[in-house]
C-alpha cells in the first residue's frame, strides 16, 4: 500500500512539473514584462503580464518551436540600380 501511495505522489509531482515548463516565446515575454516592470515601477509583479501571455499563445500555436528560419535559407537583399 505504501509503495502504491508513493508511486502515485511521484507521478503527480512529475506531471505537475512537466505542466509548468515554458516555451521559448513565453520565456522571452516574461523577460520583457519583467524589464518593463523594473523600469517603470522598480519592482516585479509575479503574475503573468501581457507579453508573457502573448508568448504563451505563440508557443501553443507553434508547439514551442523557435521561429528562426533554418540555416542556409536566407536570401540576399535585393539590389537596385540607379
Amino acid at each position: 500500500m505504501l509503495k502504491k501511495s508513493l508511486a502515485l505522489v511521484a507521478t503527480i509531482a512529475f506531471l505537475g512539473a512537466a505542466a509548468c515548463s515554458q516555451g521559448p516565446n513565453e520565456e522571452a515575454g516574461e523577460a520583457a514584462d519583467t524589464a518593463a516592470e523594473q523600469s517603470t515601477t522598480g519592482s516585479t509583479d509575479l503574475g503573468q503580464g501581457p507579453m508573457e501571455e502573448a508568448g504563451e499563445h505563440a508557443d501553443a500555436m507553434t508547439d514551442g518551436a523557435t521561429t528562426a528560419p533554418p540555416a542556409g535559407t536566407t536570401t540576399a537583399p535585393a539590389t537596385t540600380t540607379p
